[in-house]
């Protein structure tokens, strides 16, 4: 573990490629992908082009669940072993899904401390963030260091997400605020954003070409 030996861990929606989770030694605790009767560890079992390619043709909408308790308190005995003396685990955004929760009831069964971060955000929210500690233990910062980077990320960070149509949110229980659009959006492009305080998808406009959408994503930056 690079310049210290405080341990990085997130989960697998944080979105890193895999050649800076490698880089950064950060250790990931897969979701899961529920198919029917089938359930795939993510990005183990199943990639984001293999779901995407199914998601198209497959009748059946697959589900998701979080690691469990004992995924996470599997990851920290696993990086105690190795030699971490303290960890940092940085999960997805608590008001989208209860990874959160199952990191921190881990932490409380750990041998060593563990410093459980809610990025207030899915995807890249969360990676960037992960980054942001993972490069700031590299320059040789402390577990201060590294939760200051990662807040500091979170701080400053603007998640704008232009889309087709909420549908997928809405089944995937993530729509959050934007809720209040379904039912209107014939023909209308939505725009929304991640608000990094609540951790909550919020609507930001409705626009009926994708032209002007995309227009107005580059006017919103």
């Amino acid at each position: 573990m690079a310049n210290s030996n405080t341990a990085l861990v997130a989960d697998s929606t944080c979105d890193i490629p895999a050649d800076l989770i490698q880089q950064y030694g950060i250790h990931i605790v897969p979701a899961y992908v529920i198919w029917g009767e089938e359930e795939f560890r993510d990005r183990i079992d199943i990639s984001p082009e293999e779901f995407y390619t199914r998601l198209e043709s497959d009748p059946v909408y697959p589900k998701s669940a979080h690691g469990s308790v004992e995924d996470f308190l599997r990851a920290y005995q696993h990086v105690q072993q190795r030699g971490a003396d303290e960890i940092i685990t940085i999960t997805v955004s608590s008001a989208m899904s209860g990874t959160f929760s199952a990191a921190q009831q881990a932490a409380e069964l750990a041998a060593i401390p563990v410093h459980v971060v809610d990025s207030r955000g899915p995807t890249m929210t969360t990676g960037w963030q992960v980054l942001a500690a993972a490069r700031a233990r590299e320059a040789g910062g402390d577990v201060d260091a590294m939760l200051a980077a990662a807040a500091a990320a979170r701080r400053t960070m603007v998640q704008l997400v232009l889309m087709d149509t909420l549908e997928y949110l809405q089944k995937g229980g993530r729509i959050g605020n934007a809720q209040r659009w379904l039912g209107t959006m014939l023909n209308i492009k939505p725009l929304v954003y991640i608000d990094h305080e609540t951790g909550v998808v919020e609507g930001k406009d409705r626009i009926r070409t994708h032209r002007k959408a995309v227009e107005e994503l580059y006017r919103s930056f």
